[in-house]
């Protein structure tokens, strides 16, 4: 299938316009699961953007992303303009020069946020993507050149102890977009041949698969990372995520025994398995080669991005314990890649996949009308190729819990914590946790965004003040889970009775999400006019309780002040929340 064919199939992705080229290259890109969450935070375009159409910052896997979008209407023509790769050159200027009383009011929350986690010293990628649906060019690739040597000048003179190890451009044009979306469908895209000296091996065997098992230089496989990067990892659930100098990260600890104990190197690591098209054992002049024919990495990505980022002559003689397994059935592939990332922290919410507490709400989403619920585990192909709107994703069902039980700032910034922590896990997925609470709580963070999107859909000269006020409000960074924790700590409000207990809230039975998301609307028009008071938390990049807690308590005054005016209002929604 065409990538682009795929893209124009996309029919959810229109509301953005020219940037669902964007947002589609993410998601297939990153294996974003909610991309609509991730577009509402990240995407900065406007008439004042200063040429960065959108930045997104993922404190979890240590990755930013600055980023340009075209779309040509003539697919004949060789290459894209190469001056708009040249724009990432301002917008990388804009975003990392600290004058954040100079940007424009559109960039500076994204640039704040930047700003934060660079400070903070959790992001150790800095990616520059010009995204495109023209063949990628070397005229193009000279301008990035250039961005790219501007933001590692800026990162070293404002952020010289951040910890970034790696600012790199990409070229998202048709040819990568297209190897990306090849990599959704194909497990393996790395499809040379390959000659590996080898001092001897085993061969093993079961339903479906065969295996040799053999020790591999650590060379071997720098300069296999080097030439082709993350192509490695095309069966991989995730892809090299870079280190940081920490005892506590596992990426840094490979490459400190890489570079200091080379020979105890395969003493010291779990070892890579590896997915081949075939392979064979020949004997040359008395010693052995492993040929293979393709490769991608389904374990090990880490050591294999740790050992392609350590000086080649520092390797010594180490080496690393290599299964390669030849496998023609797609659905025992399938579950080798994901049984071999059970041991090793891959997507947070994958460890959670199979507890009790995500099967339960599997089956309870099936009582509720037209909707899916993964509870964290994989969809098919087609799943990520089109996928279903009535989707409702494991992570930001994660998120909108956390924000509606008062905890923003975990929604927004720590999300990844969700899954990891045993003891923030059971705060929002519990015994009392239900499919329907799920449905009250994200179809509220929908309907948030659903109004975000629609304010920004009025003409920049047609905005009232209000609107405009409204807008400044959601361009902060994190401002749509800010609001659901503001919304939530009001329901006894919205619904006048009591609330022992906030995981007994939910719709009626059969109320689909549609109906939910509809619901909340004249909520979120009324609480919209108090968001103001909600700034000074957002201005903290939502990383302080303290001031959280006072901006939630000082919104519930303003609508309890308020309630009688609104009072048709909240009764109209309290029926429809009791079923009648």
């Amino acid at each position: 299938m065409n990538c682009l064919d795929a893209l124009t199939s996309r029919t959810d992705l229109a509301i953005y316009g020219n940037n669902n080229i964007l947002l589609f290259a993410l998601e297939i890109g990153l294996s974003i699961e909610d991309i609509h969450t991730v577009a509402i935070n990240s995407l900065t375009d406007g008439s004042d953007d200063k040429k960065c159409d959108l930045l997104y910052v993922d404190r979890d896997s240590g990755k930013a992303i600055i980023a340009q979008g075209y779309i040509s209407t003539d697919l004949s023509k060789s290459e894209a303009p190469a001056n708009k790769a040249s724009n990432l050159n301002t917008a990388v200027s804009w975003l990392l020069s600290k004058n954040f009383s100079d940007l424009p009011e559109i960039l500076r929350p994204a640039a704040q946020e930047l700003d934060s986690a660079l400070t903070d010293g959790v992001i150790n990628s800095i990616e520059i993507w010009y995204v495109h649906n023209l063949p990628e060019s070397i005229n193009v690739q000279k301008e990035l050149d250039i961005v790219i040597k501007t933001a590692d000048s800026l990162i070293k003179r404002h952020y010289p102890d951040s910890g970034v190890e790696s600012i790199r451009s990409i070229e998202v044009g048709r040819n990568i977009l297209q190897e990306w979306f090849n990599s959704i469908l194909v497990p393996i895209i790395v499809t040379g041949r390959f000659e590996i000296p080898v001092v001897g091996g085993f061969e093993t065997s079961g339903d479906q698969w065969i295996a040799y098992t053999t020790s591999v230089s650590a060379k071997w496989f720098h300069d296999l990372f080097n030439e082709y990067g993350m192509k490695l990892f095309s069966a991989n659930v995730r892809a090299y995520l870079g280190s940081r100098k920490s005892d506590k990260n596992i990426n840094n600890n490979i490459k400190e025994t890489a570079q200091h104990n080379p020979d105890r190197f395969w003493a010291y690591n779990n070892g890579i398995t590896a997915l081949v098209h075939d392979w064979d054992i020949i004997e040359i002049d008395g010693g052995k080669v492993l040929n293979i024919t393709g490769i991608s990495i389904v374990n090990g990505a880490q050591t294999t991005g740790a050992i392609g980022s350590v000086s080649i002559e520092n390797l010594g003689n180490a080496f690393v314990l290599v299964r390669f397994v030849r496998c023609g059935n797609k659905s025992v592939v399938e579950d080798i890649v994901r049984f071999n990332n059970m041991q090793n922290k891959v997507e947070a919410s994958d460890f959670r996949s199979n507890d009790n507490v995500q099967d339960r709400l599997r089956n309870e989403f099936l009582r509720i009308p037209d909707a899916i619920y993964t509870g964290g585990k994989r969809g098919g192909e087609e799943d990520k190729i089109k996928r279903p709107p009535n989707l409702i994703p494991s992570n930001t069902v994660a998120q909108c819990l956390a924000a509606f039980h008062q905890e923003p700032n975990t929604a927004y910034n720590e999300k990844g914590k969700i899954w990891d922590s045993d003891a923030t896990y059971a705060k929002f997925f519990n015994a009392k946790t239900t499919a329907r609470h799920i449905l009250f709580c994200y179809s509220l963070l929908k309907c948030i965004e659903q109004a975000k999107m629609e304010l920004l859909s009025i003409p920049e000269g047609q905005r009232t003040d209000i609107e405009i006020g409204q807008i400044n409000f959601f361009r902060q960074r994190g401002s749509t889970f800010l609001l659901t924790s503001a919304i939530a700590k009001c329901c006894e409000i919205f619904l006048g009775r009591a609330i022992p207990d906030p995981f007994d809230l939910m719709f009626p039975e059969n109320t689909n999400c549609p109906q939910a998301i509809n619901a909340w609307k004249p909520i979120i028009e009324i609480s919209l006019a108090f968001s103001f008071y909600l700034n000074e938390s957002l201005e903290s990049n939502l990383k302080i309780v303290s001031i959280i807690r006072d901006d939630l308590s000082k919104f519930r005054s303003f609508i309890d002040a308020t309630k009688s005016s609104n009072l048709s209002i909240y009764e109209s929604f309290r029926k429809f929340y009791n079923g009648s």
